[in-house]
């Protein structure tokens, strides 16, 4: 174990009573340290070429480095054979698929005696450091200056209440570096919508606007990549130019343009996901509410080393740098020209999600616009529907007075629609249709056997209609063909009152009992 440095003032003491040729319990005893040490510097003093007194006129960091310089770094010969060949391991290891493990097999073969793994790794990792020195100093941020922008490389979900899928999410990170006051959201995806929505969160968040935004060099952000000269996406400019400040997108393959919220993923995944873990939701906004609390939490901890938080040092030093937000938060919007489908719908996106548009207009050209939340339909300059954007893959948004009356009716059918339309006719057609519905199966199976029996009562004389079903349920038999065939026979042989057959009319084909006496 390394001997722990002892006050300058205290050495100094131990080599004037030296000196003064006191023994070493008694120096030990008067400064209340170890006999040990100062039989150390004793024998320190014995062995420096310069005199006592000259040692002790040494500034305290010289005499410090002559006493407690610690043993030579790397003495033994492994290391002289090694730096000759940190060169070839640093430029083999930028090539792609080569690991630090297999250049160290490879040393090993030709070095059977050479350092271990871990040994191998941390020379290397040190001589990478030493030559690559890491420029980013966090006196460098200025308060209101930058917003550094990323997404996380791990996905949280939630479970859709409808279809019982697994739904994962995106998660949106950003962080005033000065501050480090952080703001984390989940949205659906990277795409542009989502990423400028949750910009625009991430800025009300803040409750300002700093002069530089700094996104990571996704699609959405970013049209080209170029280092120098990036050519930013139409949303990412429209997005800057509303909210007045400048966006400058970090380097390609530069991580370390943006570490602060490299950092800040990582934390994320302890402060955020960690505590998740066991959690179920149920919506995206669910989510959110719980992100949000940790993100609170998160922001009001101490930092380490220092005896502020996130969001104490954000209110008393970044927050009044910042630039006010404008008085309308800014949307993203994009058009198309799509034309009503017969179902008075119109389709649009990736998702192929459906909106429905009045009826009248089938057939029509319409003008859409639409943003990350809503979507709104024009004919001839007018607006005819508005729908909240939805995210549901082949789903339909639809405003009841949109769709053609059929659709309407279709749509309004049920176990107790046709048995309340049923009522109305007669109390018997009721019961029939009652017992349809009494199955067990589920009631869309038996709409089409419903739609027939209604269908015979358009198309037949109302009496005997109401006098076949009278008979079909005094019979026992309500099937839709037993009705629909008393009435195409007229309920021929039937009596409303009696379930046996009524005797056949009188003509000369039939003889009687009295053919048959005897």
């Amino acid at each position: 174990m390394a001997t722990q440095p002892i006050s300058m003032n205290i050495i100094k003491q131990v080599l004037i009573r030296l000196s003064q040729k006191e023994s070493v319990r008694k120096i030990a005893a008067a400064l209340h340290i170890s006999k040990n040490t100062v039989s150390r510097y004793k024998a320190l003093s014995e062995a420096d070429p310069m005199s006592t007194r000259d040692l002790i006129a040494l500034e305290d960091t010289v005499l410090n480095h002559r006493f407690n310089g610690g043993n030579p770094a790397y003495c033994d010969s492994r290391m002289g054979v090694f730096k000759e060949l940190l060169p070839y391991l640093e430029k083999e290891l930028k090539k792609p698929h080569v690991t630090s493990k297999l250049l160290w097999e490879e040393y090993r073969k030709n070095h059977p005696d050479g350092y271990g793994l871990s040994q191998f790794r941390h020379h290397i990792s040190q001589h990478i450091k030493a030559v690559e020195p890491s420029t980013l100093l966090r006196d460098l941020y200025q308060p209101g200056q930058k917003m550094l922008i990323d997404f996380a490389g791990d996905r949280l979900s939630y479970i859709d209440t409808e279809t019982g899928d697994v739904v994962f999410v995106q998660t949106y990170v950003a962080i005033l570096p000065f501050s480090r006051l952080t703001f984390i959201t989940c949205v659906r995806s990277q795409g542009i919508e989502q990423f400028l929505m949750a910009t625009v969160k991430a800025l009300e968040f803040f409750g300002g606007v700093p002069k530089i935004l700094v996104p990571d060099n996704l699609k959405s952000a970013v049209k080209k990549t170029d280092r120098y000269e990036p050519t930013l996406s139409e949303g990412m400019n429209d997005l800057a130019n509303h909210y007045l400040c400048v966006a400058q997108p970090a380097r390609a393959y530069k991580p370390k343009d943006k570490a602060l919220v490299e950092d800040a993923v990582n934390k994320a995944y302890r402060h955020i996901y960690a505590p998740l873990r066991n959690r179920v939701f149920h919506s995206l906004e669910e989510l959110n509410e719980a992100v949000a609390e940790l993100v609170e939490k998160y922001n009001q901890k101490r930092l380490t080393g220092c005896d502020y938080s996130r969001s104490e040092c954000f209110l008393a030093s970044e927050k009044p740098m910042l630039a006010p937000l404008p008085l309308n938060p800014f949307e993203f919007k994009r058009r198309t020209t799509l034309k009503v489908a017969p179902n008075s719908f119109i389709t649009f996106g990736s998702d192929r999600i459906s909106y429905s548009v009045p009826y009248p207009l089938i057939g029509q050209q319409v003008d859409v616009t639409f943003t990350a939340t809503l979507v709104r339909i024009y004919h001839e300059g007018v607006c005819v529907a508005t729908h909240a954007r939805s995210y549901r893959k082949g789903g339909y948004v639809y405003v009841e007075e949109h769709l053609p009356p059929k659709s309407r009716e279709y749509r309004a059918y049920s176990a107790e629609y046709f048995i309340a339309k049923a009522g109305k006719i007669s109390p018997e057609f009721k019961t029939i249709i009652e017992t349809l519905f009494s199955g067990g199966q589920p009631e869309q199976i038996y709409f089409r056997t419903a739609q027939g029996f209604f269908s015979l009562h358009r198309s037949s004389d109302p009496a005997l209609f109401r006098r076949a079903c009278t008979i079909a349920v005094n019979n026992g038999s309500l099937r839709y063909k037993f009705v629909k065939a008393l009435i195409d026979s007229g309920c021929e042989g039937f009596r409303e009152d009696a379930d046996e057959l009524a005797p056949p009319a009188s003509h000369s084909n039939i003889r009687g009992k009295e053919a048959f006496a005897s």
